[in-house]
């Protein structure tokens, strides 16, 4: 029974994570196709790139999270 219970949070956590990959993955590729667009200053342009590089740090360690709940669910006999 704990068992169940710790794969069914660890499926939920891995859920929840699929989600918040998806949201940062769109918000970033969004940025992306519009840097540079209009009229932006420098600034404008640093902080929005800026931003992009700090979303995808954020996306590496989720990613990393994400592979090691997948191990673990794997360790517990768990399909995903």
């Amino acid at each position: 029974m704990a068992d169940e219970t710790t794969q069914e949070q660890l499926r939920r956590e891995l859920h929840e994570i699929d989600a918040e990959i998806a949201e940062l993955r769109k918000s970033t590729d969004d940025l992306k196709a519009h840097v540079g667009d209009g009229v932006e200053d420098a600034e404008e342009i640093a902080a929005d790139l800026t931003s992009v590089e700090e979303d995808e740090a954020v996306l590496g360690i989720l990613g990393r999270r994400r592979e090691a709940l997948l191990k673990q669910l794997e360790r517990l006999g768990g399909s995903t």
